[in-house]
């Protein structure tokens, strides 16, 4: 049998997000950052502030040297409360994956980091899935590039770009300063993010301005997967919050003379959900448990079509349960149903993990 307790380290950190983002959780505002009238975030700068933001990052460096297991722990209460900002590119793109890289060699990088002097967005994972690298040509004492990054979230809130170059078969990553940067044709998303999108024209960009490191797809593949197994924890975490919402609101509404929570096919209904969550929150973490095995990817793959499978269902199932509240302006069940949707889309869909699941069968 699998051991998924959770140690007093552990504890101690989630009790301390639990503690920080209790009182932020406004759905007035939030609902008003939805509709572009408001920028009320919070998460991000209250984790620096904890000094989470070291979490991955080695003693040597400053930082707590956690593995990702407990990374992933954080991301499900991170999702519980709706935080917002660049914590998985941040943390996966940036300080995890530079220092398996180049460790030795970057420790100043990691460094500004984990300590929030810098902050990095990163397309990794949308370029990975979609397979559309930006070209790389050497010139003189930089690089000239040329292609299109679409839906970059985070980069107002960032002060650099990762991004992935290629040419013919060597692949390299760019970290390049935003203030360097032209972002375009912003959107807007479901809950308010703003994404946008960078055109390289033949761009030249001078070496000692950015950032590059050499890296092979494996390491591309490895990114995509934390990246993904991490959003995986938050969906987890807003669909815990979906259910706890539920369970408070059917034990207290009372209709026929009685709380409705007492109505036998209602509480078949919220053990349906109870048990497809735990279900799903422990292939989490079983997989984020065994990033460095062969069959990780396959793993990741799994976990990704269970969660968007059976996610989305539950929350349809709660608003169900709710009835008309659930769908109204101000009790914000519908913003975590839209942030589990937003997660749901990103990453790759079903057909695009079973072809990783079943290689051979395509």
């Amino acid at each position: 049998m699998i051991d998924f307790n959770i140690n007093e380290s552990q504890k101690m950190i989630l009790e301390s997000l639990d503690n920080a983002f209790s009182d932020k959780v406004d759905f007035r505002k939030l609902n008003q950052k939805a509709e572009n009238l408001n920028e009320y975030r919070y998460g991000y700068e209250d984790v620096a502030k904890l000094g989470y933001l070291g979490m991955l990052t080695d003693e040597k460096f400053g930082g707590f040297g956690l593995d990702f297991f407990d990374f992933c722990l954080f991301m499900e209460k991170w999702g519980y409360y709706l935080c917002n900002g660049p914590i998985i590119n941040n943390l996966i793109s940036g300080i995890f994956n530079i220092q398996n890289i180049d460790k030795k060699n970057s420790s100043k990088l990691i460094e500004k980091l984990s300590s929030s002097k810098k902050i990095i967005t990163s397309s990794i994972s949308n370029q990975f899935e979609s397979n559309k690298f930006i070209n790389f040509q050497m010139k003189d004492n930089g690089f000239i590039l040329s292609g299109k990054i679409l839906n970059l979230e985070f980069f107002n809130d960032s002060t650099d770009t990762i991004i992935v170059g290629k040419n013919n078969s060597k692949i390299k990553l760019f970290i390049i300063p935003n203030n360097l940067l032209i972002p375009r044709n912003e959107k807007i998303s479901l809950i308010g993010d703003k994404v946008v999108e960078l055109v390289f024209n033949d761009y030249e960009v001078e070496k000692k301005h950015i950032i590059d490191f050499d890296v092979s797809e494996q390491i591309l593949e490895q990114i995509f997967n934390l990246s993904l197994l991490a959003q995986c924890s938050e969906s987890i975490g807003l669909s815990q919050k979906i259910f706890d919402k539920t369970i408070e609101y059917i034990s207290n509404r009372e209709a026929f003379g009685k709380k409705i929570g007492e109505f036998q096919s209602l509480q078949h209904k919220c053990s349906e959900i109870f048990i497809s969550i735990n279900e799903t929150r422990e292939l989490i973490r079983n997989t984020s448990k065994n990033i460095d095995t062969k069959e990780f990817s396959k793993k990741v793959s799994m976990t990704k079509i269970k969660c968007d499978t059976e996610l989305d269902k539950l929350s349809w199932l709660s608003h169900q349960l709710h009835g008309a509240i659930g769908f109204t302006w101000d009790y914000g069940l519908h913003l975590l149903t839209k942030k589990i949707l937003i997660n749901k889309s990103l990453g790759g869909d079903l057909e695009f993990h079973s072809k990783r699941l079943y290689p051979d069968d395509n």
